[in-house]
């Protein structure tokens, strides 16, 4: 999709041109501006202007913004906080470089983990990127941290705090258990870690099928040449089936998601309608329809398996949602997080931010896309952090197996959660449940 737009169509994932944005905002947003009530200089001034300007223009619920006078608010996020509609639980203010680095450039500064607490109340790795260098050290999936710094982890326990700032050469100490109950103390300096987006690939046996499973964390750039690795390797396998894993894939770009429908059904559905971005009604000349791609050599699928839970969202619920129209869709784990909306990027230099708001609604090419509740799986079960990708023993990969090889979901009681919500992380703008550190 071209358009001139903002910096960068966040959710579209499309590096765009920032020279006509300032004319947006000058010449159609001026008045608004006037009409922001700021009498109060302050550091964020410009910041706050701009970001008022762009949500009265752009924003997806942009009849409904309230009149607050800017100077109240000390800081972007609380200003965007009293502007923001009750459904948006998504736009966000960022740091400009941190912006670029971790959705162009796929780095971040940290140890390159993500961690979570188990059933048990226990502090696990729930994944480990291959430029950690705690991965150099041994670490995997599931591992226990025991401590960080000498501090036993428990209830109450600030692991943000413990692990300080997200500069290079910053250390921690952790004492790990591992899978077979032994401990291991390790030092490790954050530094700037390359995120490998594909977390683990590989076949499986189903039965008489053979099952191609594919973990995948984020959209973002350089996923392209990583997914297209990926299908090489299955499409040189013959796999009979597809698992695509997502239960931690919190989104990104849509034009990978794009990427990825025509990898898994290029060949049944190119040129079929995957979504259609609405904008508000001030900015529906911009409403888009984004199709299957073809040209694209991708395996004889009649259905498509996922893995996906709360940390599922929107350009993965996008892939999800729509494909459903073309291809059976099968889903256990648990409820997706329902982030039906997509967000543009504005490049606010030389203010050092990029302010990234919803701008737009998503929908399949039946139309739906109310689904702010998630998308719901098919069978429920917890997330089994003691064992690792691939492993078929681990709870939600071995549903899946099982369904393939035996045509029905494991005897075992599908596990009812309830289904909440859960907040918000910068870095990814819809990122929770398990941090990256």
């Amino acid at each position: 999709m071209k358009k001139i737009l903002p910096s960068r169509n966040f959710l579209t994932g499309r590096w765009l041109l920032f020279l006509l944005l300032s004319f947006v905002l000058v010449s159609s947003c001026k008045k608004d501006e006037e009409n922001d009530q700021t009498t109060q200089t302050d550091q964020y001034l410009s910041v706050k202007k701009k970001m008022y300007s762009v949500m009265k223009y752009w924003y997806l619920w942009n009849h409904d913004l309230p009149t607050v006078n800017s100077a109240n608010y000390n800081t972007p996020e609380a200003f965007l906080d009293a502007l923001r509609n009750k459904k948006d639980r998504f736009s966000f203010i960022m740091d400009r470089n941190e912006f670029l680095n971790y959705f162009n450039e796929g780095t971040y500064y940290g140890h390159g983990i993500s961690i979570g607490a188990d059933a048990e109340g226990n502090l696990r790795v729930v994944f480990i990127y291959n430029d950690s260098p705690l991965k150099e050290a041994g670490v995997t999936r599931g591992w226990i941290i025991k401590s960080i710094n000498g501090t036993l982890i428990q209830p109450g326990v600030d692991v943000t705090a413990l692990l300080g700032k997200n500069e290079a050469g910053v250390e921690n100490t952790f004492v790990f258990i591992d899978l077979q109950g032994q401990e291991h103390t390790v030092t490790s300096a954050k530094k700037a870690v390359a995120i490998n987006s594909v977390l683990y690939k590989g076949v499986l046996q189903a039965g008489t099928k053979k099952a191609g499973y594919l973990v995948f964390e984020t959209f973002i750039t350089p996923s392209v040449a990583e997914l297209d690795s990926a299908f090489d390797f299955f499409r040189s396998e013959n796999i009979d089936e597809m698992i695509v894993d997502l239960r931690y894939n919190g989104g990104g770009e849509i034009n990978v998601a794009v990427h990825l429908s025509g990898l898994l059904v290029s060949s049944s559905a190119a040129g079929k309608m995957l979504v259609k971005m609405e904008h508000n009604v001030d900015r529906s000349s911009f409403d888009t329809i984004l199709t299957v791609p073809g040209n694209m050599s991708s395996p004889a699928l009649s259905r498509l398996f996922y893995i996906a839970g709360r940390g599922t969202a929107s350009a993965s619920e996008v892939l999800i949602n729509g494909l459903s129209p073309w291809i059976p869709t099968i889903t256990a784990g648990d409820s997706t997080y329902g982030k039906p909306v997509g967000m543009y990027a504005f490049d606010f230099k030389p203010d050092p931010y990029f302010f990234v708001p919803i701008c737009f609604k998503l929908s399949n090419a039946n139309g739906f896309g109310d689904y702010f509740d998630g998308l719901p799986a098919d069978y429920y079960v917890n997330d089994d952090l003691t064992h690792d990708f691939g492993n078929p023993e681990e709870a939600e990969l071995k549903a899946v197996l099982t369904y393939i090889s035996e045509g029905h979901w494991p005897v075992t009681k599908s596990l009812k959660k309830p289904v909440t919500g859960f907040g918000l992380d910068k870095l990814t703008g819809i990122r929770a449940d398990y941090k990256i550190f």
